[in-house]
C-alpha cells in the first residue's frame, strides 16, 4: 500500500462508476442489439490507475474497482435500473475488471519499453 496514492485511488474509483453508470444507464433508444464498444472505456481507468501508482499499478487498480463496483452493483439492481439479472451485472463488472487490467497493463508495457529505450540511448552515449 506504500506505492498507491490515494488521490488517484479515489479518481480511477469515481471514473470507473462513472463510466460503469453511463454504459448500463438504461436507455430504451440505445439498445439496438450490437456489442457493446462502450466496455473499451474501462481502459481508461485503469491506465489511470497505472499513471497515479507506479509501484504497484495492478494492486491501486484492484482496490479503485473493490470500492467502486459494490455502490454500482446496488445501483443497478435497484427498482429503477433493474433491467438484467444480477448474473448477467456480474458478468458484467467481471469484464470491466478485464477491460481495467488491460488499461493497466498497457501503461505498465509503455513504461517497460520506455526505461529500456531510454537504457539503450545511455549505451549508445558511452
Amino acid at each position: 500500500m506504500k506505492g498507491i496514492r490515494w488521490t488517484g485511488l479515489i479518481a480511477c474509483s469515481v471514473l470507473y462508476g462513472g463510466i460503469y453508470i453511463a454504459i448500463r444507464y438504461p436507455l430504451p433508444a440505445d439498445y439496438t442489439g450490437h456489442a457493446q464498444l462502450g466496455l473499451l472505456l474501462f481502459v481508461v481507468p485503469g491506465a489511470l490507475a497505472a499513471l497515479t501508482s507506479k509501484d504497484s499499478p495492478l494492486t491501486a487498480m484492484v482496490i479503485a474497482i473493490a470500492l467502486a463496483s459494490p455502490p454500482c452493483l446496488i445501483l443497478m439492481q435497484s427498482g429503477g435500473f433493474n433491467r438484467v439479472g444480477l448474473g448477467q451485472e456480474i458478468a458484467f463488472i467481471a469484464s470491466a475488471v478485464f477491460w481495467c487490467g488491460s488499461g493497466t497493463l498497457g501503461v505498465m508495457i509503455w513504461r517497460t519499453l520506455m526505461e529500456m529505450h531510454h537504457q539503450q540511448d545511455g549505451k549508445r552515449r558511452l
